[in-house]
Formats: C-alpha cells, structure tokens, sequence
C-alpha cells in the first residue's frame, strides 16, 4: 500500500505506508521538486475509514538559487547591467557571494540556514552596486544593514 500526497509546489509524492509507518513523525523527507524537508503525520482510521496522511513542512520556503562561499570559483557568465556577483555577509558573518540569477529568489546561509531574499541596490555616494539582504523569518520585509 502506498500513501500519496502533493507538495506545495505541486509535485506529486508517493510512498510506502510501511517505511512512513516506520519513521512517522521521526523520519525527514525531502521535496524532489522544490528541496523542502517535512516530515508525515497520521489520524488513525476511525470508523472503518481511511488513515489520513500528510506532510508537515520544516520550512518555510522552498529553497532555490545559490549561494556560496567566498573564495570558490564561479561559473556565471557575467549579464549585462548586472554584476555576475556580488559578496555580502549573512547576519551570522557568514561571507558569502551572490549570482545575478539569485536575486529575488529565496536562499539559504550554508553556515547557519536562514533563509535569505536578495535584492540588488547601489551606493550613493559611487553608484557601485551591491547586495541588499532580505531575511522574510523577521516578517518586517526591510533590508538589513551588515
């Protein structure tokens, strides 16, 4: 017998009841589609009916983009008007460089796992640009000064 349920971002997951049994509540699943980790929880069949399985979700976003640490290589090509990269220090001073493609997208500190959305801006005083860091877990929305 299996169990069967959608993801939030729409893919379709199947597993065996027995192994779900086995580490219900316990066991970390991981979304093929969009990565997110969530575990399974049951309601026991009552009156004859079916047992009713769903997941629980250990994040908030899904995690996309890149980020990495400073110092290793990179392969994007640089966009024009927009910088191939741009390093930026998580809240945690974890220092880290940002791709063109990950700007506006959610991604995770490799160092401490916040969850981050970049926003690209440029100084005012020399017009370079740079990373304006976004962290959605404070519900405030506002970039955050590192």
């Amino acid at each position: 017998m299996i169990v069967a349920f959608r993801c939030l971002c729409g893919k379709l997951h199947t597993l065996l009841r027995k192994e779900v049994l086995e580490g219900l509540g316990v066991s970390h699943w991981k979304c093929a589609g969009c990565k997110r980790r969530f575990i399974i929880a049951c309601a026991p069949a009552v009156d004859g009916g079916a047992e009713e399985f769903w997941p629980i979700y250990l994040e908030k976003t899904a995690t996309t983009g890149s980020t990495r640490e400073d110092g290793l290589p990179s392969k994007l090509e640089q966009l024009p008007s927009t910088p191939a990269e741009l390093p930026f220090q998580c809240r945690c001073n974890c220092r880290l460089i940002a791709r063109s493609a990950s700007f506006g997208r959610p991604l995770r500190c490799p160092k401490c796992g916040s969850s981050i959305v970049l926003q690209a801006g440029f100084q005012q005083d020399t017009g370079n640009p740079i990373a304006l860091p976004l962290y959605p877990d404070d519900g405030d929305g506002k970039p955050v000064e590192t």
